[in-house]
Parts: structure tokens; C-alpha cells; sequence
């Protein structure tokens, strides 16, 4: 019997079950429309191979044993239940690798693992009012040192992750050139005006207004739809857009030409009025001369603090599913410790150059576990130096 292979892909076909009492392991017949276990046909398990029961990394994990001899093609006996965390195995996957047969017995590779927990590191108070499905969450965050990118928000019970501190984002919804008075995008909800910038470019222009800004039409207008607007192509309205107009009730903007809009509705004005136009999408740019302002629909704009500095923000990777009130209490969790120990099977394609997973090549024993700052730690150990190992288990390398 070799202490180990070279493939880490050995067919692993149906399901299988385990009697403690005398090692026996059974595998499901397989029907017409399903293929079963094929131990001891070709290229399926042999004695010496390492049986693994259920799935690593995902969903139940029971731990490795070593195929003492083959019965049956539905039939094998394993060497020892020592590789085992002893809990029922009645119907579940497996796979079938040629892994070092001294594994099952090393009681750091067997079945070594232990859920991370989740503990609260901070908490802090909601700035601002934060309505359903926004990403961004106003909270002062000099009060909360210890949040960083990677922890999680909790909020009506789910757990959100704070993908940026100090800055949020938002999708542009026009286009906007250098000069423009308004990009368009949704405002964050800690937005202040005066204080708050964007990075575009390679400036960093505040925030001078949100929710509506002002033109002037260019010429009057009599019981007509169209209104022009002096410089109206750098204001970037949009459809749908309200607009305020001096003793008239509020129109719609159905339509957006060059320097001129077209309303829902017929209009009188004279020359000079002030057209409001708004909307939650709409933020005023303070200096928009001197602004590099090139930005394109669906291009990132970043939402700041005064001179750039990090804003009272917190950025979420979705959208909250309650609403949050101004002043509430925010709990700031981090995931930690757990701990995982496995031997996967490495090949050049899998050898992560650069990366904290980076390792040699052949059987290579790994310990991963989170720390307390809840940052990654992965210690490597290569068992058994070997090229041309023949990947393709679910338990492939670097881990997910």
C-alpha cells in the first residue's frame, strides 16, 4: 500500500454511509436516472485511497479515513473511525483522494475545525435619519475608533458589511463635463452642504447644495412646453424631474433637449425667471470651472468629508432593510477566531503566487484562523513535495 498519490480527483460518484460498529461504509445502488458508488472499478476507490465524508468548507464536514479493503462495488471497510468527529453519516457526498494515509491519525488534520463567532466591538448613534435600501449610514465616526472595512452592521436583526468607513459612493446618472454646475447621483444621507466632497478626477470639489438647483429661462415663453434655459446643458436635468416655476403649479420634465427643457404642461414666463428644478439626485457643484468633472453614467463617484478628509459615514455592501432613526443605537460586530486545519491537494495553477495563500506545490497541510483584529492568518506546511497532482474536488485550493 503507497503512503499517498499523486490525484486529488478520484471519482467520487453518489452517496454513502457509515456503520461505526464494524467500519463498514455502504453506497447508494444509484437507479436509472442516477449513478451510484463504483468502489474498486477503475479510476473509483481503491484500498489505501483516503475516504472524506461529507464536504469540507461547506455544509457538514465528518473527517478522512483511510479505505482498508474494497468488499463490493457498494462496499468498502475503512481503517479506523479515529480520523472522525463521530457524528451519524447516513447519506452524504464524499470524496476520494490518494492523500497521505498518515492524515485521518494526525489529530490536527482531523476534521479540525471550530466555528468563528461574531462579537460586538462597538457601538454608536445614527447621525441622520437612513431610510430602506441605502448603503450608507451617518454615524460620527471619530465615536466608533475600532469599526473597520470587513466588520458588519447589524440592523433589524441581518448583518450588513462595511465595505468603506469615512466615505460612501453612489452611481453617476449622467453624464457630466468639466464646467457642469450638477453631477447626478443619489446623495448619501450624511451629505452636508458646504462640508461634504466627491472625488472625480483628480480634484475634489464640495458639495454646495443637494435636492434642486436653479437656472434661468433664456427667453420667454406663451402657453408653450418648452422652456430655454441659459448655459441649461450644464445643470443635467433629467427626465422627470420636478420644476418649480414663480406662481405656477409644479411641472414635470418630460423631455431634456440642448439649453432647454420640455415640461408636462404649457407655460407663460417671462425672460429671466428662475427655473428650480428638483430632485434627491441632484448635488451642486461649488467650483464647477475649475472641477475635473469628466464622468461618464455608471462611473463611481465618492462621497467625502471636508478637504477630502473621511467623512461621518459608513458604507454598507447592500442595502438596509430597515429603516433607521436619527440618534438610534448602531452595533458594530466582527467576526473572530474559528479555525480550520485541511490537506489539499496543490498544483502549479493553485500554488496562489502572492498572495498570504502562496505555497509549494504537492500534499500541503493548511491552518487557517481569524484573529482578534479580525484579520486572516493561514499557515502553510507542505507534507509531501509532489508536481503533477491531479486537482478537482470541491475542496479545491486556495480556499474560497
Amino acid at each position: 500500500m503507497a503512503l499517498w498519490g499523486n490525484n486529488d480527483n478520484v471519482g467520487s460518484i453518489g452517496t454513502v454511509s457509515l456503520d461505526y460498529s464494524n467500519r463498514v461504509v455502504s453506497g447508494w445502488a444509484g437507479t436509472a436516472t442516477g449513478l451510484g458508488v463504483s468502489f474498486g472499478e477503475t479510476g473509483y476507490a481503491q484500498a489505501g485511497d483516503i475516504i472524506s465524508f461529507g464536504q469540507h468548507g461547506s455544509g457538514t464536514y465528518y473527517g478522512d479515513a483511510v479505505i482498508a479493503s474494497i468488499g463490493s462495488t457498494l462496499q468498502l471497510t475503512i481503517a479506523s473511525t479515529c480520523g472522525l468527529v463521530g457524528g451519524g453519516i447516513t447519506g452524504v457526498e464524499y470524496q476520494i483522494s490518494q492523500k497521505p494515509t498518515w492524515i485521518p491519525a494526525d489529530s490536527h488534520y482531523s476534521a479540525a475545525a471550530e466555528a468563528p463567532s461574531v462579537t460586538t466591538i462597538d457601538t454608536g448613534e445614527a447621525d441622520t435619519a437612513v431610510g430602506v435600501g441605502s448603503i450608507a449610514v451617518s454615524v460620527d465616526i471619530s465615536t466608533i475608533p475600532e469599526v473597520k472595512v470587513g466588520d458588519s452592521l447589524t440592523n433589524n436583526s441581518d448583518e450588513f458589511t462595511i465595505i468603506a468607513v469615512g466615505l460612501a459612493t453612489a452611481v453617476a446618472l449622467a453624464t457630466v463635463d468639466p464646467g457642469d454646475f450638477v453631477i447626478r447621483a443619489i446623495s448619501p444621507d450624511f451629505l452636508v452642504s458646504g462640508e461634504t466632497t466627491v472625488g472625480l478626477g483628480t480634484t475634489q470639489p464640495t458639495i454646495a447644495g443637494a435636492g434642486e438647483t436653479t437656472a434661468t429661462s433664456s427667453s420667454a415663453v406663451s402657453g408653450a412646453a418648452v422652456v430655454p434655459l441659459t448655459n441649461g446643458n450644464k445643470y443635467n436635468i433629467l427626465v422627470g424631474d420636478s420644476v418649480r416655476l414663480p406662481g405656477i403649479a409644479n411641472k414635470t420634465v418630460s423631455a431634456v433637449g440642448t439649453n432647454q427643457v420640455t415640461l408636462n404642461a404649457s407655460v407663460t414666463i417671462a425672460s429671466g425667471v428662475a427655473v428650480t428644478f428638483v430632485s434627491d439626485t441632484i448635488n451642486i457643484i461649488d467650483t464647477p470651472a475649475s472641477a475635473d468633472l469628466t464622468i461618464g453614467v455608471g462611473d463611481s463617484i465618492t462621497f467625502q468629508g471636508e478637504g477630502g478628509n473621511p467623512g461621518d459615514v459608513i458604507c454598507l455592501d447592500e442595502g438596509i432593510g430597515a429603516a433607521i432613526t436619527a440618534g438610534d443605537t448602531l452595533t458594530f460586530n466582527r467576526v473572530q477566531n474559528g479555525y480550520d486545519a485541511y490537506v489539499y491537494g496543490v498544483n502549479q495553477s493553485g500554488i496562489a503566487t502572492g498572495t498570504q495563500f502562496e505555497t509549494g506545490v504537492g500534499w500541503v497541510g493548511v491552518t487557517t484562523y481569524v484573529d482578534n483584529s479580525g484579520s486572516l492568518r493561514v499557515k502553510k506546511e507542505i507534507l509531501v513535495s509532489l508536481s503533477g497532482i491531479t486537482t478537482g474536488n470541491p475542496d479545491s485550493y486556495p480556499p474560497a
